[in-house]
């Protein structure tokens, strides 16, 4: 057997070995994970919101509140579309002989509200739930309450803040009116469609008969305290017609569009504020780094079990 170069233990060899075949595998997953999206974004043509068909697309426009409904973050409490937070707690402890310190995560946050995407003539829905959401919104602030104290930071914080407080309040944030990609399922919701007139008319006779007074005033034309088969039949026209009203009411209320996470796991769900030759140069430079980690992983674990026959 070949001696090492470096003097290993058999305990090191193993570990080394492991710890190569590891990162290769992580590595080629980041790859494939960056490689395919970066694939997917090229491929996939921008729609006009105008003529948007259904299904999975991408769309560009600025992004905006819903009728004014204002978000804000909870630690920062800035108005944003969409925001992530996140509070870490100071620990310190002591590890071969030497005090260190490192931060836990104690709070976790992320917006769920929807906002809408409008290219200055139409617009749709954005359903943030399940997106992988780029941003270039970042604050960092410290300070000694696990619930900050402070709001409206307008900058995040050096480092140097961490040395004397315990916690660390991190956000994300998209804001009101910055360009967005998106690429989504877009679909297009309608009342009417979503509910027949049967489905209608069974929700009025469960709401009638949660008020046995009111249904009996109603319907109990004979007195007797009982509703028989006849007067039964008599609810039903009655509520079949207001259901066909109801029906026919939300059959012109305006269409709802929507963008949101595709039912197919392969289908991923991007939103960001960056532009979409940004987007594809920053997945082509994440694919190319790990693909070259994981090569380089793959030789070192090739080399270590060479020189270990």
């Amino acid at each position: 057997m070949t001696p090492l170069p470096i003097e290993f233990t058999s305990e090191e060899f193993q570990f080394t070995l492991n710890v190569s075949i590891l990162v290769a595998l992580l590595s080629f997953y980041f790859f494939a994970r960056n490689w395919k999206r970066l694939r997917i974004i090229e491929n996939t043509p921008t729609a006009k919101l105008r003529s948007a068909h259904q299904g999975y697309i991408e769309l560009e426009g600025k992004g905006q509140l819903v009728d004014d409904q204002r978000i804000y973050a909870p630690l920062s409490n800035h108005p944003c579309l969409w925001y992530r937070s996140q509070i870490e707690q100071q620990e310190s402890f002591v590890e071969n002989n030497r005090t260190q310190t490192r931060w836990n995560v104690v709070y976790k946050s992320t917006s769920d509200h929807r906002f809408k995407l409008t290219d200055g003539v139409n617009s749709c829905y954005v359903d943030p739930n399940g997106a992988e959401v780029s941003g270039d919104e970042k604050l960092v602030w410290y300070g000694n309450t696990e619930w900050p104290a402070r709001t409206q930071i307008l900058e995040s914080q050096s480092i140097v803040h961490a040395m004397t407080n315990g916690y660390r309040y991190t956000e994300w944030l998209v804001l009101p009116g910055q360009s967005l990609y998106i690429l989504g399922q877009f679909s297009t919701w309608s009342a009417a469609t979503q509910k027949s007139v049967r489905d209608v008319m069974i929700n009025l006779i469960n709401d009638w008969k949660q008020d046995q007074l009111s249904l009996q005033e109603r319907f109990d034309t004979n007195q007797d305290g009982n509703i028989d088969q006849e007067e039964w039949e008599a609810a039903r026209q009655e509520a079949r017609s207001e259901a066909q009203r109801i029906h026919n009411q939300l059959a012109l209320e305006p269409d709802t569009n929507i963008i949101a996470k595709s039912n197919n796991s392969a289908q991923p769900f991007i939103i960001s504020v960056y532009p979409q030759a940004l987007l594809v140069r920053k997945y082509r430079n994440n694919a190319c780094i790990a693909l070259a980690a994981c090569l380089l992983s793959i030789c070192i674990a090739v080399w270590l079990w060479h020189v270990h026959e």
